[in-house]
């Protein structure tokens, strides 16, 4: 089954003559992967002072998530967690299909008097762990979301207003373990007004 994105470039652009096929190929050839000890040095020179330079917005550090077992903690599928959020915390909510095989937006209504449901964040099918694991690139920056946390896509109906941190803890309990401190904090934050930590 082809999709738009396959042929996207011969639909757009259109199809390579022969001509510049040949001439991609002749360019194929003369390139070679090899270099002197001398770049190589270089190149590692650069690529130490990137990582330094880069240094100030690496506001999370890749140590912490080498190990993702502390963070897997409680597994809910994206089902049982709409389910929880409707049964239990009583919220009005539903799921978007995002264009991501694995993403689906969560939607919520803050409260019977608000018209229209707010996207709250997005969540990962077929489950979700309990603390998020983000990745990394590089130079230790973080580039993403590896696997998303039910916890933190708490956290942003928290910060949103949609949901109560008591509402959070009697209905998901108390967030406990080594994995678990960057929440708490983030979560003390909110609470005492200080903003994002």
């Amino acid at each position: 089954m082809s999709r738009w994105f396959d042929t996207y470039h011969e639909d757009t652009v259109g199809k390579d003559s022969a001509a510049m096929e040949a001439a991609m190929e002749e360019y194929s050839l003369r390139r070679h992967e090899n270099s002197s000890d001398q770049n190589r040095e270089e190149l590692a020179r650069w690529q130490e002072e990137n990582y330094e330079m880069v240094s100030e917005y690496r506001f999370l550090d890749p140590k912490e998530y080498k190990d993702i077992k502390p963070r897997i903690g409680r597994i809910i599928g994206y089902d049982e967690f709409i389910n929880i959020l409707r049964q239990d915390c009583g919220l009005t909510c539903f799921y978007r299909e995002m264009g991501h095989p694995q993403k689906l937006a969560l939607w919520v209504k803050k409260d019977s008097i608000s018209p229209n449901a707010e996207c709250a964040c997005w969540i990962q099918r077929p489950f979700m762990i309990e603390y998020e694991v983000p990745s990394f690139d590089a130079k230790d920056l973080p580039t993403g979301t590896r696997f998303r946390g039910w916890r933190t896509c708490l956290l942003q109906m928290r910060l949103k207003e949609m949901i109560s941190e008591e509402r959070i803890n009697k209905v998901f309990g108390q967030a406990t373990g080594p994995a678990s401190a960057r929440y708490l904090r983030t979560m003390k934050s909110l609470r005492n007004n200080y903003g994002l930590v």
